[in-house]
């Protein structure tokens, strides 16, 4: 049957008839609005319902439904799209028979702990716009030229329930590693695919840091046009958890206001060494009491009206859950100082990304990360030509003739203990 009316038709996808999907029916029904569940199980009692052919593949589900949308729900100008584990919690009255933009952008609380951010889920219901990429699928235009940026819907706020407890999160993270995989398999390549590759490294596996500096690094990640998200920061602040701020501080010297991300930075500065920059403490104490956040990204709600006292006590929870990261993906400090001779081998298995003046190595082989500093990094250098530690210590002192040698001594040598432990150098002879 043919539904009429002149506000949005909401669409969900659900792969089975519950609790979650019921409370996200009624959410949109208690703003009189029309209701279409594409489901490809169970489907639930009370509300049109059709089948749709559900391969993990996210973009082809939604493009099913929004073309029997189109064919059957014509009338209704826009499909907003809701998840089954979601609820519409404000939604504003509007004009949307006169409307025209081609999609919006609405407020989503992705959890009770972080401040909302847009998400894009309201689209024209003309066919102009599909979706694309089985996981984290995203809306563009079917034929030039693209779409204006999606503007926000003022007063439209949902909220989602699929992160609230560790055992969903992980059954989610291992759903989407599986779909990761079967795109890998068919040969696709795309920015979310290595954003799920690092969330489940940072998880459950080893390198974690290569994987979100293959993000941060990625070419679709940086914004595409002014005042577009810039999808680096997730990457950026992961990436502070495992001690390295700099493509945080990039990030900021062109945008300060993100701040979770200056909050990341600090957690970080006191994680390595028990203090903070105090100005940067000072603006984020500022930003918390007056607001002039980025409302483009999520930070934790404590930070709203917290004083400098409470902000400092949040650094220190953040340092804290650093702590629980992998501490293999960052060469540490040590006072040890080993016997380094003969001559060694740079592993023929490894990946390698520049981030700043450090370098991140990854062994494929076991997973293990190391970030080199620039002094480390000239040591990795060195040993592309298969030198011995005393040719390396040669060259620095040629280099750099001012330099301590006591204390250049044991920075290669701590540097060629950490590559030999990694498995990314091997003395001659022992290599396998």
């Amino acid at each position: 049957m043919t539904a009429t009316g002149d506000t949005p038709l909401v669409c969900i996808l659900s792969d089975s008839d519950g609790p979650r999907l019921a409370a996200a029916i009624q959410s949109a029904q208690s703003f009189d609005l029309t209701v279409l569940v594409g489901a490809c199980a169970n489907k639930p009692g009370g509300v049109a319902a059709v089948d749709i052919d559900w391969q993990d593949d996210f973009a082809a589900a939604r493009n099913q439904l929004a073309d029997i949308a189109l064919e059957q729900y014509a009338d209704h100008p826009y499909l907003l799209w809701l998840d089954s584990d979601e609820e519409l919690i404000s939604w504003p009255a509007h004009d949307w028979g006169a409307e025209t933009a081609p999609w919006f952008s609405l407020q989503i609380e992705d959890t009770e702990a972080l401040t909302p951010r847009p998400t894009t889920r309201l689209q024209r219901n003309n066919g102009s716009l599909r979706w694309h990429h089985a996981i984290h699928e995203m809306l563009y235009s079917v034929t030039p030229p693209q779409a204006p940026p999606a503007e926000p819907l003022g007063g439209a706020l949902l909220r989602h329930h699929g992160y609230a407890d560790d055992q969903t999160i992980a059954a989610k993270l291992r759903r989407n590693q599986a779909i990761v995989a079967a795109e890998r398999r068919h040969g696709l390549d795309y920015l979310y695919l290595w954003v799920e590759e690092a969330r489940f490294a940072e998880a459950f596996g080893k390198g974690a840091t290569m994987a979100w500096t293959k993000v941060f690094n990625h070419p679709e990640a940086a914004p595409r046009h002014p005042g577009a998200i810039d999808l680096r920061v997730e990457a950026a602040e992961s990436l502070c958890a495992f001690g390295n701020t700099a493509p945080a501080l990039q990030l900021l010297a062109e945008n300060p206001r993100i701040l979770g991300l200056q909050l990341a930075v600090l957690g970080a500065e006191q994680r390595e060494s028990g203090e903070v920059d105090a100005a940067r403490l000072d603006f984020l104490s500022h930003c918390a009491r007056a607001g002039p956040g980025d409302w483009r990204y999520s930070y934790p709600r404590a930070l709203l009206g917290a004083s400098r006292e409470e902000i400092l006590a949040l650094v220190k929870e953040v340092a804290d859950e650093n702590d629980q990261s992998a501490t293999s993906d960052k060469i540490k400090r040590s006072d040890g100082e080993q016997q380094m001779t003969g001559r060694f081998t740079q592993s023929d298995d490894f990946d390698a990304e520049t981030l700043g003046n450090d370098l991140v190595l990854m062994n494929n082989k076991t997973r293990e990360v190391l970030t080199l500093n620039p002094t480390a990094r000239a040591v990795w250098d060195l040993l592309e030509g298969g030198l011995s530690r005393d040719e390396i210590g040669e060259a620095f002192g040629q280099a750099f003739p001012d330099i301590d040698s006591v204390i250049l001594g044991k920075d290669i040598n701590r540097t060629l203990d950490h590559l030999l432990a990694s498995g990314l150098i091997s003395r001659d002879g022992d290599a396998a």
